[in-house]
């Protein structure tokens, strides 16, 4: 089987053939995980020069000890890659490499979308990712494994199962290989509004789920004009206090639709959605299915 990930040239996009010496031998490309593409297989060389792939690119060798060159600004560089060793490179970050050895690795393909779904924040637009090779770390390690074994077993445990090692992937790899804390602590320090004020908004959200909140109820509660509250909740969230509320009310519905007690229409009264429809909607563009397919 060849391999479905998409190496794209630098320049022009246009697809890459670099990928032909990957003889594929378990995927995850039938199983319906939309923005994931997990791969196990071997290679006897890789050559790819100049490329890219759209989505967060994470490969590690399983088996082999070997030494290989990678290009940097013109230069060629040599390394060494032990089993365990991972390489992780963002979206669109181009790269040359002349591997001539045997590697038997795995590959976990994830795109932004997916993955920014799965953390337990909101990303900001400047975040920077770590782009580098040889990474030692065994969380990172175990979790792409995790992912490997679903794909052994044909995804059986289901979509709840995969969601949980994204939340765990999405939110170790953000936390710990990007800059994300440090934008957070340096909006923090000059944020007027406090992580203890995003404390009584979440509680005042909590407690009224069943109503239309209004961004001035939201902004008495920590004592701003309405302007300047919409201005500083952005800056320290990353979203609008109006996607935060909805944000909240559909992490309220995705508990209460796995419980499978109440029907799709009182979950929408008790959440303040207008009718079931409107519910469905909202839940379906923020969870990508419907809560009926959630449920399953």
């Amino acid at each position: 089987m060849k391999t479905k990930i998409p190496f794209l040239n630098k320049v022009t996009l246009v697809s890459s053939n670099c990928g032909e010496p990957l003889e594929i031998k378990s995927s995850s490309a039938g199983l319906g995980w939309d923005g994931v593409l997990v791969e196990r297989g071997i290679s006897p060389y890789f050559h790819p020069k100049d490329v890219v792939t759209p989505n967060f690119y994470f490969a590690i060798e399983m088996r082999n000890t070997f030494k290989w060159n990678i290009e940097k600004s013109g230069e060629l560089f040599e390394l060494v890659t032990e089993p365990g060793d991972i390489w992780i490179n963002p979206p669109y970050t181009p790269f040359t490499h002349n591997i001539d050895v045997a590697c038997d690795f795995l590959i976990v393909n994830i795109s932004k979308e997916r993955l920014y779904k799965h953390f337990n924040g909101n990303v900001p637009e400047e975040v920077e990712f770590l782009n580098n090779y040889n990474i030692n770390d065994k969380t990172l390690e175990h979790l792409m494994y995790l992912l490997m074994f679903e794909v052994d077993n044909k995804g059986v445990n289901g979509a709840n199962h995969l969601d949980g090692i994204l939340d765990m992937f999405s939110n170790y790899f953000i936390e710990h290989f990007s800059n994300y804390n440090d934008i957070v602590r340096e909006r923090t320090v000059s944020s007027v509004i406090t992580m203890s004020d995003i404390e009584l908004i979440d509680d005042y959200i909590d407690s009224n789920l069943e109503y239309s909140i209004s961004i001035e109820e939201l902004a008495e509660q920590v004592s701003l004009s309405k302007f300047y509250f919409l201005k500083e909740f952005k800056r320290l969230m990353f979203v609008t206090p109006y996607q935060y509320i909805v944000s909240r009310k559909i992490e309220e519905a995705k508990q209460r639709v796995t419980e499978g007690i109440d029907s799709m229409t009182k979950i929408a009264y008790d959440l303040g959605f207008s009718d079931s429809s409107h519910f469905t909607r909202t839940f379906k563009r923020v969870v990508g299915v419907t809560p009926k397919e959630y449920k399953k």
